[in-house]
């Protein structure tokens, strides 16, 4: 089981590196196959996140200098709706939390699918 576990958190370091939206397979994994509780699953996806961002943010500041008035100006937003989202994820039951989670995947997943492809790259 243990070599499950480290192949999927591979697999799902390898996907969040390429910019796919790996978060909703690391909560589906951990809900479906390992019968995680949601809040428990959606924890150790943001533990997940932080050293997966942390990696990303190292390579982005060796690239690209940040834009340190809009990260000032866009953090106290973060911290309050990071705050109230816990609130709320705690407040209401774990099927409604799964389902809000699961409408939320499909209607991502919906819009990148459907919506019309910009060529990015003008050769």
């Amino acid at each position: 089981m243990m070599w499950l576990l480290a192949f999927v958190a591979f697999g799902v370091a390898i996907l969040s590196g390429l910019g796919v939206g790996s978060a909703g397979l690391l909560v589906v994994f951990l809900t479906a196959v390992l019968q995680a509780p949601q809040l428990v699953a959606q924890g150790l996806n943001l533990v997940f996140f932080l050293f997966s961002s942390g990696a990303a943010l190292t390579v982005h500041l060796l690239r690209t200098p940040l834009l340190f008035g809009c990260i000032l100006l866009l953090l106290p937003g973060g911290v309050l709706g990071s705050y109230l989202g816990s609130v709320l994820a705690h407040a209401i039951s774990e099927g409604l939390l799964r389902r809000l989670f699961g409408f939320l995947l499909i209607a991502a997943g919906s819009m990148s699918l459907f919506r019309p492809q910009k060529n990015r790259y003008h050769l």
